[in-house]
């Protein structure tokens, strides 16, 4: 019933306002864009917002790259080639992310976060994807079982790509302010936003993602439990 209530929701969102939130997460979606009020945490003591300001940080955003692997349940739909699904999606925890200055230039420093997190998506999905065509090339019909062996690596190139830029990013733009630098992060970013748009986030991976729930004849690929529990963790 939960889960029927959520979709719901969802769907009403998607309807309105292109943008897809639940109570705790907002997820990314074309031509969306994060506003003051997604921002519900505080930070937790004086003695962090001190650490952020003398930093010249006055704001956090709390961003994850989420996913999952969708198996056959049974041998027998193995056998009969069933291929997994897989999912992708950049999510923003609302709870834990708020403003120390509420102004429009920490506003969009998070809105260039979230997308990074959106490119970190399509770079894992266009790797797997490119490894499957590859591993199928020539063959009658695609063989089940590659998806399976790659996830996890295609998993990791994304967070990878996202931890690595966000933190050039607090460096060269975020703890200088330097309009110079995020005009160039911006640029890239937006250049690679189109570059990969075919590899963008389905409204289809987010409904998986936050039901938590594969579709009729499918599980949760064993070695994704322990991950799945941690979503959301990828923090900036």
């Amino acid at each position: 019933m939960k889960h029927f209530i959520t979709l719901i929701a969802l769907l009403v969102s998607i309807n309105c306002l292109a943008q897809i939130e639940t109570d705790t997460h907002v997820f990314w979606q074309p031509g969306a864009k994060l506003t003051f009020d997604m921002f519900q945490g505080a930070p937790s003591d004086s003695a962090y917002v001190k650490k952020l300001t003398d930093l010249n940080i006055y704001h956090q955003i709390a961003t994850g790259l989420w996913g999952a692997l969708d198996i056959p349940k049974s041998k027998r739909a193995w056998k009969r080639g069933k291929m997994e699904k897989y999912y992708f999606c950049a999510a923003m925890e609302k709870g834990n992310s708020f403003f120390i200055v509420k102004d429009s230039t920490e506003l969009k420093y998070a809105q260039l976060i979230w997308d990074i997190c959106e490119v970190s998506t399509r770079i894992s999905r266009r790797n797997l994807d490119q490894f499957l065509t590859t591993l199928n090339a020539g063959q009658k019909r695609p063989a089940n079982g590659g998806a399976s062996i790659q996830y996890m690596t295609c998993l990791n190139d994304g967070r990878q790509f996202g931890f690595e830029v966000t933190h050039a990013l607090f460096d060269k733009v975020i703890t200088t302010h330097d309009e110079k630098e995020y005009l160039k992060f911006r640029a890239q970013i937006d250049s690679l936003l189109q570059e990969l748009e075919d590899y963008a986030t389905t409204e289809q991976e987010i409904k998986r993602l936050i039901s938590d729930t594969p579709e009729e004849g499918y599980m949760l690929a064993p070695m994704l439990e322990p991950d799945l529990k941690d979503r959301g963790t990828i923090r900036y």
